[in-house]
């Protein structure tokens, strides 16, 4: 937890000759800018909005609310009310800023604002409504100068309950930071009541502001500061003061294995087959095409993708998993996330039929049915554990003896229809006692929310603080224990390391706060990710979630490897990803899941073989996209070996997508689900390309191994060194004690040659390649393949040596 109490003081009043300048004064912004007929706002105080949003919506709904970036897309925090003309109304109050909104209709749809033009790519190729309030939103940084003696003080930025802005280090010490206008400042300090000025280090400029920090000692007593700011013959303090409590402040902590993490992403039913006896009836042939249908697939008049390929099943199952813990492990691979393990009937297991038994097709057949029989679903004393179960349990001793982390997809937001207190609400109407869990609009004739709007999917009923039933809560929390220490003898080294979350943002954030507590008491060490597709400070405050997907790292690495029209170059990304850097606290940035693809997007090579899109956009065939599905060329190839050395070079933790290291490719879900393809089932049945790819798999162990070979690039320190547009070559250095690595990474048709001793002076003559062909490398310039890479490394020796 970061920031509990941080209280904003009046504009600062010199005491004892402190602060030691005048403060500048707050301009009275009155113009709350052009808004959209659908936004109406009037003044609440200084850089504050009172903002009624308006919504009409064209069919009945049982609730409606708004989310943004304003509320950290929480879908409980700002629910809206229907007035008589049948239009929706919310009041919220926000500071000056732009922001991003949808509307969140019956909990699972979201909509943009239709009477709203101006939009941004909301990471699933659709479109989120932009909203800009104040003097703030519009402030144009192209007219500042350093230098002229004036001060833009609507451009500075400084919220002291925002981890961007402050966060404990660690050791006693915390970071702070300011954001001013760019190019408008010369020089900052960091001013504290009795304590000497500290100099801030401009960190980053970014399009709008440029990025100052500073470290200090946090001390016992209370701490007042502010900033002092120069610019030509300008030295003036900002017009406010800050108060906050050094006790009160609490550092965010994650496990420290998870620094360490390359993670492997796998769905059960399409990873590994290893016992016929427990595949369900009907599974499709490992080994069969695709695009083919077996007999059962077109019965009742189905087609392919109406809705037979989403139905597969495949036969994966946990006894496939323990035999293939060679290979994960000689790929390298030292923790693993499974999509849902708990009993359904769908491949990919987010229809819970129950969450209490692991799915009986990766078990033991019928194992489920007779555990439910004599079972009550809220007495977990009465749980039983199933060969299913047990089979589970031997999976995860046998891959922690490896040195293996487990964690496994927290699905708390939704069921299946066949779960049993959904059953007993359709048999039972209002009388069922589980009549409360669910979003129920009506018993007669029967209608419930479904999650996105799937039927199969009926969504818990939420409230302010989370889940409605008090039950539900504790039948998670239940559920909770049960994987976490399965014995329940307080030792959680039996269990589950953790979780990924499921659609989170969903449920309000005091859900997430009370059942992190619960799993950090069970396991101190164990780790949370959400499933947040967006910048996600407000879940990264060390009172939700360890970590999150890192999405802005996968859209920003894909648009420079792999786009033509959307292409950005080095300085952008290395911008780009400098300010994820900076919004959120270290211990979590080198926690982050650094993805590429995954279950919900198309393949890697596939993406690459389709440029030019929206990172998650346009990709799936059967809704009419113009996607190219065939297997991609030795180019598209290169570039996925580029972005996956990317992930094995830069802060936080890759993650692989089972079969991305094999070659596998496919567009959007389903096509990204197809079996993995293993070497000792081959050949497979149609395309002669559906092979292991041996070149890709070598070049993925290889990365791997460099990766756990030199631990600055795992837990190192961050700094770039070139971000050169003309060659498209970004280089950057990871420092860790005396370790130090050198990444140039090029992503241009052309080799480039790099001038290693112009960029690191005599530092160049340590340094030894450690990764790619140094046969060209000639005093202190090195020769950096076309669409590749090349790492260099030294251990830097003592002076005293």
């Amino acid at each position: 937890m970061l920031l509990i109490a941080a209280v904003l003081a009046s504009s600062c009043v010199a005491v004892d000759d402190w602060p030691p300048a005048t403060p500048l004064e707050i301009p009275v912004d009155m113009d709350v800018g052009d808004l959209p007929p659908s936004v109406r706002a009037e003044p609440a105080g200084p850089g504050r909005w009172r903002c009624e949003f308006v919504f009409g919506l064209d069919r009945q709904a049982a609730r409606v609310a708004v989310v943004g970036d304003f509320n950290g897309w929480n879908a409980a925090a700002n629910p809206m009310s229907r007035g008589g003309n049948g239009r929706w109304r919310a009041a919220i109050e926000i500071p000056s800023g732009s922001y991003e909104y949808k509307f969140l209709v019956e909990g699972t749809e979201y909509l943009r604002d239709p009477d709203n033009p101006e939009g941004d790519d909301d990471g699933h190729g659709g479109t989120n409504s932009v909203l800009r309030l104040g003097a703030l939103a519009g402030l144009d940084a192209s007219g500042a100068r350093t230098g002229d003696g004036r001060i833009e003080v609507l451009g500075l930025q400084h919220d002291p309950g925002a981890v961007e802005f402050l966060q404990v280090q660690g050791d006693g010490r915390a970071l702070v930071r300011l954001k001013t206008l760019a190019r408008d400042v010369e020089g900052v300090q960091w001013c504290a009541r009795g304590r000497s000025a500290l100099p801030m280090t401009r960190v980053l400029r970014s399009d709008r502001f440029d990025h100052w920090e500073a470290s200090f000692e946090l001390g016992v007593a209370g701490l007042e500061y502010t900033f002092v700011l120069t610019d030509g013959e300008l030295r003036a303090a900002a017009p406010r003061v800050y108060r906050v409590d050094p006790d009160q402040l609490i550092a965010v902590d994650t496990p420290d294995w998870a620094k360490h993490a390359i993670w492997y992403q796998i769905m059960p039913d399409r990873f590994r087959n290893g016992s016929e006896a427990n595949d369900p009836d009907p599974v499709r042939p490992w080994r069969s095409e695709w695009f083919e249908t077996s007999p059962w697939e077109t019965r009742g008049g189905q087609t392919f993708w109406q809705f037979a390929v989403f139905q597969r099943l495949y036969g994966g199952d946990l006894q496939g998993l323990i035999e293939k813990l060679d290979y994960l492990e000689q790929l390298g691979v030292n923790a693993i996330y499974f999509n849902p393990v708990f009993q359904a009937s769908t491949p990919h297991k987010y229809n819970a039929t129950s969450f209490v038994h692991i799915d009986e097709h990766f078990g033991e057949p019928g194992d489920y049915a007779r555990a439910e029989a004599v079972e009550d679903l809220l007495d977990p004393s009465t749980w039983t554990w199933t060969p299913s179960d047990r089979l589970f349990l031997d999976f995860l001793a046998a891959a922690k003896a490896r040195g293996m982390r487990v964690i496994v997809d927290g699905v708390f937001n939704h069921v299946g229809t066949a779960h049993p207190a959904f059953r007993d609400v359709r048999e039972r109407g209002a009388l069922s006692p589980f009549a409360d869990w669910f979003e129920i609009r009506s018993f007669e004739p029967f209608d419930y929310a479904g999650w996105a709007g799937y039927g199969e999917l009926p969504v818990f009923a939420k409230s302010p603080t989370g889940l409605a039933s008090a039950e539900v809560v504790q039948h998670i929390h239940d559920i909770t224990r049960r994987w976490m220490d399965p014995d329940g003898d307080g030792d959680p080294s039996d269990g589950i390391d953790g979780w990924r979350l499921d659609v989170p943002n969903e449920i309000a954030m005091p859900f997430w706060a009370d059942w992190r507590e619960l799993v950090k008491s069970i396991n101190p060490d164990a780790y949370i990710t959400g499933e947040i597709w967006q910048r996600a400070d407000a879940w990264l405050d060390g009172r939700h979630f360890d970590a999150v997907m890192n999405y802005p790292f996968a859209r920003a690495a894909i648009h420079w490897i792999g786009d033509d029209e959307l292409k950005i170059g080095p300085t952008e990304l290395d911008r780009t990803l400098a300010e994820l850097r900076l919004a959120y606290p270290s211990e979590v940035t080198y926690v982050l899941q650094n993805l590429v693809d995954s279950h919900d997007t198309d393949r890697l090579v596939s993406m690459l073989a389709n440029p030019d899109r929206e990172y998650d956009g346009e990709n799936r065939p059967q809704d009419g996209a113009d996607y190219d599905g065939a297997r991609p060329g030795r180019l598209e190839y290169r570039r996925a070996r580029l972005v996956a050395l990317l992930q094995m070079t830069y802060v936080g933790a890759p993650m692989v997508y089972y079969g991305d290291e094999v070659g596998m490719w496919g567009a959007d879900d389903p096509t990204n689900r197809k079996p993995m393809l293993w070497k000792d089932l081959e050949p497979y049945e149609g395309r002669r390309e559906n092979h292991v790819d041996e070149e890709h798999l070598a070049h993925y162990r290889g990365i791997i191994a460099l990766r756990r070979d030199h631990a600055a690039l795992r837990v190192g320190d961050f700094r770039t060194l070139l971000a050169d547009d003309e060659r498209d070559l970004w280089v950057f250095e990871r420092r860790l004690d005396g370790e130090r690595v050198v990444v140039a990474l090029n992503a241009s048709g052309r080799a480039v040659n790099l001038d290693l001793a112009a960029l690191l002076g005599d530092d160049a003559n340590d340094l030894e390649s450690i990764w790619g062909d140094a046969s060209d490398d000639r005093r202190g310039s090195a020769r950096v393949p076309a669409v590749g890479g090349r790492l260099w490394a030294t251990v830097e020796r003592a002076a005293s040596e």
